[in-house]
C-alpha cells in the first residue's frame, strides 16, 4: 500500500498535470504544422489554397481563414482525401477525430489544441495499466504516472494540434494490451490487442516501430517456439496489418507527394550537433527551460550539472532494470526503446539526417526511459536506509518537472515551434499599421511559408490585405499606407530592387533572406 504522504503527493501531481495540459491553450503561436492541421481539418487541400491565392487578386485575411475552419462545402471525407493526396505519411485517425471534435465544440485555437490535451490525459491511466502489467506493482505504476503527468515533454505535445499525444496514448495502451494478452492467452485478450494495433497504425505510421518491438519481445521471450502465445500474437498482428492495408496502398501510391515536407530528414549535420540534440531531448523529459541557445551563457553552464544528474539517473535506472528484474520485464523496455533507437540513429549516422534529433520521432524511447526511472524510485524506496534520500530525490525530480511546466504554460513560444517564432514579431508589426498590405510569392515552393501564412491568419488584423505576386509581373499597389514583404523569393527581391521608384527596407532578416521587409519610396 502507498504511504499517506505519497498518495497525497500523487493526487497533487495528477491535478497539476491535468491543469498544465489545458492551461493557456491559445497562448502560443499557431505554428507551421498546426496551420496544416487546420487546413486538413477544413477539408481543403494545399493545392486549392495556392490556386486561389495565386490568381493575382488582392485577398483579405478571411480568404486565408477559409482554409482554417470547417464549413458545409467540405466533409470528413475531404479531410482524408487531402491527406491521402498530399501528406500520405500522416495517418488519418487524429485528423478525422479532430474534424469531429471541432464540429462539436468549435474550431478556435484552444478547442483545436484541446483534443491533444484530452489524449494526453488518457495516456495517464494507460501508463498505470502498462506498468501494473509489467511490474505487478502499484507503487511503480503510480510513480510512472506521476513522472508522465508533469513531464515537460508531455505537456509540450499535449498542447499542440498534432497527432503526438494520440501516438503516446496508443503506444502505452497497445503495450499494456500485449502484456495482458500474453498473461491471459485468451482469444478476447488478443482481439483487444489486435484492435489497439489497428488504432496505432492509423494514429501514426511510426507505430510500426513499436509493433516490431512487440514482435521481437514475444518471439525472444517465448524462446522462438511456435506456441499458443506466439500464434495469438501473430494472428493479432495480421489482423492489424490487414486493417492498415488500405492506407498502405495510399502511402505507396502517393508517397512521392510528401517529398518537400520531409526533405529536412536528409539534411546532413555534424555528429556533435546530433549528440547535443539527443542529450537535450532526453533532458526535456524531466527538465525543460525552452530555448537553450537563447539563455545567457552562465545560466547554460549552471544547468549542465542538472543535465548530467538526469543522464546518470537514467543510466543507473537501466542498470538496475537489467540486473534486478526478470527477463520478462527488462526485455520489454529494451525492445520498446531499441527498435526506434537503432533504426533512426543508424539512419542518421549512415545516410545523414536529423530523424533521431527530432524529439517527436523518438517518443517510444522516452516512454521507456520514464518507465525505467519509475522502477529506479520503486527499487530505492524499499531500501529502508535510503528512505529519506528517496523522498528528497523524488520530490526534486517532480519539482523540476512542475517548474518547467510553469515556464512553458506562461510562455508565448517554445522549442517545438521554433520555425514560427518570428511570427510573434511579425504580427504586432503588421497589426500596428493603419492600412497594410502583405506581399509574398510562391515562385519557389516553401512549406514553411505556406504554413506560417495559415498560422498567422489567426492573429493578423482583418484589415490587412494579402497579395501573392509573381516575380514576372511586379506592380506595387499604391492605395496602401504600408506595404510589407513576407519571406519573398530572391527572384522577387531582385525584380523589386530593379525599380527606380521603390527600395526594400529589411525589418527582420536572416543572412540574405528577407523574412519581413517594407517597401519605401526612394
Amino acid at each position: 500500500p502507498l504511504d499517506k504522504w505519497l498518495r497525497f503527493l500523487i493526487v497533487v501531481i495528477l491535478v497539476m498535470g491535468i491543469f498544465f495540459r489545458f492551461a493557456n491553450l491559445e497562448n502560443k503561436v499557431y505554428w507551421i504544422d498546426e496551420g496544416y492541421t487546420s487546413l486538413r481539418i477544413s477539408g481543403y487541400t494545399e493545392s486549392e489554397f495556392i490556386q486561389e491565392l495565386g490568381d493575382g487578386q488582392i485577398k483579405e485575411i478571411k480568404d486565408l481563414q477559409k482554409y482554417q475552419h470547417i464549413n458545409a462545402e467540405k466533409s470528413v471525407f475531404d479531410t482524408v482525401k487531402g491527406l491521402a493526396l498530399e501528406e500520405p505519411q500522416l495517418a488519418p485517425l487524429y485528423f478525422v477525430a479532430a474534424r469531429f471534435w471541432v464540429q462539436l465544440f468549435g474550431d478556435s485555437i484552444a478547442v483545436t489544441r484541446s483534443l491533444s490535451a484530452v489524449f494526453s490525459v488518457l495516456a495517464l491511466p494507460c501508463m498505470y495499466w502498462l506498468c501494473l502489467e509489467l511490474f505487478e506493482s502499484s507503487l511503480t505504476a503510480w510513480l510512472a504516472v506521476a513522472i508522465l503527468a508533469v513531464s515537460p515533454f508531455q505537456i509540450v505535445y499535449a498542447q499542440e494540434a498534432r497527432p503526438y499525444s494520440l501516438f503516446i496514448m496508443i503506444i502505452l495502451l497497445s503495450s499494456a494490451a500485449l502484456l495482458r494478452g500474453m498473461r491471459l492467452k485468451t482469444n478476447s485478450s488478443w482481439a483487444i490487442y489486435a484492435v489497439t494495433l489497428a488504432v496505432g497504425f492509423y494514429a501514426h505510421l511510426l507505430f510500426a516501430m513499436v509493433a516490431i518491438g512487440h514482435g521481437i519481445y514475444v518471439v525472444i521471450l517465448e524462446r522462438f517456439r511456435f506456441n499458443k502465445t506466439v500464434i495469438g500474437y501473430f494472428l493479432a498482428s495480421i489482423a492489424g496489418l490487414i486493417a492498415l492495408s488500405p492506407w498502405t496502398i495510399v502511402f505507396l501510391k502517393n508517397s512521392n507527394n510528401a517529398g518537400d515536407k520531409t526533405s529536412w530528414q536528409s539534411l546532413r549535420r555534424p555528429l556533435s550537433e546530433l549528440i547535443k540534440n539527443w542529450v537535450l531531448n532526453i533532458n526535456n523529459q524531466f527538465v525543460d527551460v525552452g530555448f537553450y541557445w537563447d539563455l545567457p551563457r552562465p545560466y547554460l553552464i549552471s544547468t549542465l550539472p542538472v543535465i548530467l544528474i538526469i543522464l546518470i539517473t537514467i543510466a543507473y535506472s537501466f542498470y538496475l532494470l537489467l540486473t534486478k528484474t526478470e527477463m520478462r520485464v527488462w526485455l520489454f523496455v529494451v525492445t520498446l526503446i531499441g527498435v526506434t533507437l537503432v533504426f533512426f540513429v543508424s539512419a542518421d549516422l549512415i545516410k545523414g539526417g536529423l530523424r533521431s534529433a527530432n524529439a517527436r520521432y523518438m517518443i517510444p524511447c522516452y516512454l521507456g526511459m520514464q518507465i525505467s526511472v519509475a522502477y529506479l524510485f520503486t527499487k530505492v524506496q524499499v531500501t529502508t536506509q535510503l528512505q529519506k534520500l528517496w523522498r528528497v530525490a523524488l520530490v526534486a525530480l517532480l519539482s523540476m518537472g512542475i517548474a518547467s511546466c510553469c515556464l512553458y504554460v506562461s510562455a508565448e513560444h517554445w522549442w517545438n515551434k521554433d520555425r514560427s517564432v518570428i511570427n510573434l514579431s511579425i504580427v504586432p508589426t503588421v497589426n500596428s499599421a493603419s492600412k497594410p498590405l502583405i506581399i509574398t510569392d510562391f515562385s519557389v515552393y516553401n512549406v514553411d511559408k505556406i504554413g506560417n501564412l495559415l498560422g498567422m491568419s489567426h492573429q493578423i488584423d482583418p484589415k490587412t490585405k494579402l497579395l501573392l505576386m509573381s516575380p514576372k509581373n511586379v506592380q506595387i499597389p499604391v492605395n496602401f499606407n504600408e506595404v510589407f514583404l513576407y519571406s519573398i523569393s530572391p527572384e522577387l527581391k531582385t525584380q523589386i530592387a530593379k525599380s527606380n521608384q521603390y527600395k526594400i527596407q529589411t525589418i527582420y532578416g536572416k543572412n540574405d533572406e528577407i523574412i519581413l521587409g517594407k517597401i519605401v519610396n526612394k
